[in-house]
């Protein structure tokens, strides 16, 4: 497909590009890369799950990366035009067409994807970022704030889940971070985003013949009943979003993860086994009563090189079901190491369930197909989403490694509540993003307070 290069130019101008090189180089790599001159894509199996998850979110997955220097905002900007530019979707309207959902490419101007200002009441502006709406009509699917404050740049993002997950991000985020760098220190054109396949089947591609054909055979994903809630007085679908995070320092996070690793847990073994007894504390639980907390699994760990797909969802749930919550911290801890050792023991963690959303999706129309997996479909109400350790290195920015980084995921209704979690510099940052009100939020800090002082009572 060949472009009118006058026209393409002038359009990209008007989307804010001012760089004359890279509007050239880009136009070059945009008629090498057909697929990003379409007018429409798919939705993708991993996008209607998160459209039809509206029923228990606001779809919108959040995070922050903070930075000891003041960004560029024009070069920022430029590196940008070239990431929406690369990945469509993120410049796209989603159309509910009946038969089947699709993305509309659509036009934009920069300033409505990155917003830059200089603030000086930043606890104010990061809540009111994390508490703007992204319509599936908005021609925009992802908003970044660079909140300049005393000598440093904050970076927040919020984005349509049906774009990506907490994964898809971390690579979106070191492809713009290098992209940045590059332009910035070496001139070089910010063409170094990926334009892979979204489709969910790329989980299967890397896997060896016979154990990729069982793979696709595992159709069942069964998940307990589980009728333990946190104690919210109501389960109102609220509007307002409330997040509520804790910060634990380096010191302790590390000698709990070293007693953990000696007992022969993981770090993810940790942070539920907080989560259960934390949860036991402020809602009365009892110790032998039975639980089941959902933990999110990332499916790229069977992609050999993940450079070779866009940025998406490939996630799904394992179940930590115990029998019960055990006597304190540490019994907790060991019951629930346990559980996951048989879990992992489970060749296809993670596989179950995909296979059967994908015939549902691919055999009825959409409108058909949609309250049948909702049937089906359990939205897990305790769970925990462990986005991992943040490589700063990867996340650098000219140099600048990331001081800090926050994630809160969608904002739930209740009943549901999933703590988020990640790592950097060997700080542990633990949230919950909630529809809520004021009783809501005081309960989920009397739970931060049980699990930070879960976490030091390991120390």
């Amino acid at each position: 497909m060949k472009l009118n290069y006058e026209a393409e130019a002038l359009a990209l101008k008007k989307k804010g590009l001012t760089d004359e090189k890279v509007i050239k180089d880009l136009m070059a790599f945009k008629e090498q890369k057909p697929q990003l001159l379409k007018k429409t894509l798919p939705c993708e199996m991993y996008d209607k799950i998160n459209l039809m998850c509206r029923k228990y979110m606001d779809r919108l997955a959040r995070f922050e990366v903070d930075y000891d220097f003041i960004v560029d905002e024009e070069a920022f900007k430029n590196v940008a035009v070239c990431a929406l530019e690369s990945a469509p979707f993120l410049h796209s309207q989603v159309i509910r067409n009946p038969i089947a959902p699709y993305w509309k490419v659509a036009d934009y101007n920069i300033n409505e994807f990155v917003f830059a200002k200089e603030v000086e009441d930043l606890e104010k502006a990061k809540k009111e970022f994390f508490s703007r709406q992204i319509p599936l009509k908005s021609n925009i699917q992802f908003n970044i704030g660079l909140f300049y404050h005393q000598g440093k740049t904050y970076i927040l993002f919020i984005w349509n889940h049906m774009c990506m997950d907490g994964g898809g991000f971390k690579a979106f985020w070191s492809d713009f971070c290098k992209a940045y760098s590059d332009y910035v220190l070496k001139g070089i054109s910010p063409l170094c985003f990926s334009v892979g396949s979204r489709n969910y089947t790329e989980v299967y591609k890397d896997m060896p013949k016979d154990f990729r054909k069982k793979a696709k055979k595992q159709l069942a994903n069964v998940s307990l009943r589980d009728k333990h809630r946190f104690p919210f007085e109501n389960n109102n679908i609220e509007s307002d979003v409330v997040i509520v995070s804790r910060k634990i320092e380096k010191e302790h996070f590390d000698k709990a993860v070293a007693f953990t690793k000696a007992m022969g847990g993981t770090v993810n073994d940790l942070l539920v086994a907080s989560y259960i007894d934390a949860l036991k504390k402020v809602a009365s639980f009892n110790n032998d009563e039975s639980i089941s907390v959902s933990c999110a699994t990332d499916l790229r760990r069977h992609i050999k090189d993940l450079s070779t797909i866009g940025y998406t969802n490939h996630v799904s749930f394992s179940h930590c079901a115990i029998e019960r919550m055990g006597n304190d911290l540490k019994d907790t801890l060991s019951i629930v190491s346990k559980k996951t050792k048989e879990l992992k023991a489970d060749e296809f963690m993670g596989l179950h369930g995909i296979p059967l959303l994908n015939f549902a999706y691919k055999t009825m129309i959409y409108a058909q197909a949609e309250p049948i997996v909702k049937l089906f479909y359990r939205n897990p109400t305790l769970s925990v989403s462990n986005v991992g350790k943040i490589d700063t290195v990867a996340f650098s920015l000219a140099n600048n490694k990331p001081f800090s980084a926050f994630v809160a995921g969608a904002a739930k209704n209740k009943p549901c509540a999933v703590m988020t979690a990640l790592s950097i510099n060997g700080e542990l940052n633990v949230s919950m993003c909630l529809r809520g009100n004021k009783n809501d939020e005081e309960i989920l800090q009397k739970f931060f307070t049980e699990y930070e002082k879960n976490i030091k009572s390991l120390c």
